[in-house]
Order: C-alpha cells, then sequence, then structure tokens
C-alpha cells in the first residue's frame, strides 16, 4: 500500500500536468477561434474564384481551345513548365499533442507514398520523423513551416517546389465542427482540362481581357493552386488546434478522476493510520489493565 508521502507526491504531480494541460487548452481554443473565421470566409472566396474560372473559361472556350492547339495540346493547357512526375505532399506539425489528426492523416498520406509512384514531400517535422521510421526509400523533400502563423519565404519555397510537379496530392486535416476533423486530400492537376463547352450556356457572357486571354488563363493557373495551397496550409491549422482542444478537454477530464481517486486514497490510509493507532491505544490500555490486576 502506498504512503501518505508517495500519494502526495503524486497529486503534485497530477496538478502540475493539469495546469499545464489547462493553459494548453486554452492556447487551443485562443487560436482555433481567430483562425476560425478566416478560414471558413476563405473557403466561400475559393468556391467564388474557381466559380469565376469556370464562368470565364466557358464563355471562351472556343479560345481557349484554340491556345491549347496553338501549344501542341489539343484537350489541355498549362502555362508553367512541369516535370510530369507526381507528388504526395503531407502537411502534419512540428510538435505533438495535437490529437488523432496528425497520425490519422499521415496513415491516409503513407498508403499514397507506398502504392503510388508518387515523390514525397513533408511540411513539418513530426510527420517528417514518422516518415524516417518507414524506410520506404522514395526520394523525398522537407519543409519546416509554423504550426500557427504564416511564414511568407517558406510559403513561397514550399510553392515553388510543389506546382513543378504534373499532379499533387495534399494531405491535410480539414475542420469539420470543434469535436469533428478528418484527414482529407486535395488532388490538384497542373493541366486545366478543356472541352468544348459553347452553346451550353443559357447565356455567354462577354469579356474585355486587360492584357490577353492567354495572360488572364496563366494568372487563374498560377494563383487558384497557391490559394488552394494556402487554404489547406490554414485548414490544417485549424483542425489541428480544434483536435488539440478536444484531446486536452478529455486530458483534463481524465486528471481530474485520477485527483478523485489520489484523494480517495489518500483518506483511506489517514484513516487506516488512524485505526491502527487507536488499536495500539486500546491494546496498550488493555495490556496495562491486565498488568495491574496481577499486582
Amino acid at each position: 500500500m502506498p504512503t501518505i508521502i508517495d500519494i502526495k507526491e503524486h497529486i503534485k504531480s497530477i496538478t502540475a500536468l493539469s495546469e499545464l494541460i489547462n493553459a494548453y487548452e486554452e492556447i487551443a481554443s485562443i487560436r482555433m477561434k481567430k483562425i476560425r473565421d478566416l478560414v471558413l470566409r476563405n473557403r466561400q472566396y475559393q468556391e467564388d474564384v474557381n466559380s469565376i474560372f469556370e464562368r470565364v473559361r466557358k464563355s471562351y472556350s472556343r479560345e481557349v481551345n484554340a491556345l491549347a492547339k496553338n501549344r501542341g495540346k489539343a484537350e489541355q493547357i498549362t502555362f508553367i513548365p512541369h516535370n510530369g512526375k507526381n507528388v504526395a505532399v503531407l502537411i502534419s506539425a512540428n510538435t505533438g499533442l495535437y490529437g488523432n489528426i496528425i497520425p490519422d492523416t499521415y496513415r491516409m498520406f503513407l498508403k499514397e507514398a507506398r502504392e503510388s509512384q508518387s515523390e514525397v514531400t513533408i511540411i513539418g517535422k513530426y510527420g517528417f520523423q514518422l516518415y524516417l521510421t518507414e524506410n520506404i526509400g522514395k526520394p523525398y523533400t522537407y519543409f519546416e513551416y509554423p504550426d500557427y502563423g504564416e511564414d511568407k519565404d517558406k510559403l513561397y519555397e514550399i510553392i515553388k517546389h510543389i506546382v513543378q510537379y504534373e499532379q499533387i496530392h495534399v494531405f491535410y486535416g480539414k475542420f469539420r465542427n470543434i469535436i469533428s476533423q478528418e484527414p482529407t486530400m486535395l488532388s490538384v492537376s497542373a493541366k486545366l482540362e478543356l472541352t468544348s463547352d459553347e452553346g451550353k450556356l443559357e447565356k455567354k457572357e462577354m469579356y474585355i481581357f486587360e492584357p490577353t486571354l492567354e495572360k488572364i488563363l496563366e494568372y487563374f493557373e498560377t494563383q487558384i493552386f497557391s490559394s488552394l495551397f494556402q487554404q489547406s496550409l490554414k485548414e490544417s491549422q485549424l483542425s489541428k488546434y480544434a483536435s488539440r482542444f478536444v484531446a486536452m478537454d478529455k486530458a483534463s477530464s481524465n486528471t481530474e478522476n485520477e485527483m478523485k481517486k489520489l484523494e480517495f486514497e489518500k483518506n483511506k490510509v489517514i484513516h487506516n493510520n488512524l485505526n491502527k493507532k487507536q488499536l495500539n491505544t486500546i491494546s496498550g490500555l488493555v495490556g496495562a489493565k491486565i498488568n495491574t490486576s496481577y499486582i
């Protein structure tokens, strides 16, 4: 049976752990709230930008197809040099204590890394350490990126590296609600699929392009990819802090339960010690009475 000293030391440790958990939970809550509004607004923005691009592409399908043919691509067009390879990109974290979202996302990414011919790009120390333990033997590129906030220089390096690939699969955690985060894959093709949609619109919309249609399409191709990737990074940050908040809340409940058990154990030991003292006192009195009766 543990002693009072042992139990008190354990209570001190649990109390310190509880304070640390509460601090992590509070920070996660603050950061989650700050990122959440931005991410949700950007989701709508991204959908609107994609919608505008589709309207332009469909309204000018004949001109866009003519540009494709001029470049030797009858069905596709792209304005950025690509290496013809595929890449699987993992957005992870630099530290732990983010609940299940990072391991779950990593498992989805690892399946792609094992089964496909894709090269590998990993963002975040934690995911990189997990990947090194697998010893898959594929070429990989590693980048650091902050778990909170942004680093424009690092972001530029990452996008510059990824955009050279023909097919890009980005694996990240996506925020659903405070208690639900899920691993997600964003698939981005470097080539824009072109079809002849002319005549399918109820009303053909006319635009004035400055400087040219080709420049506008080039802008869309580069900016849409950059926006999609930045949104994935923000989604990942939001899901990580939401997942940490949930994990810390569970840990807080566990520490409370542990404290109750320790308090019960402490009271039990104190009670047993009191019983022993009372028994010793009674035994002493009984012994003294017996001795007196013999005198």
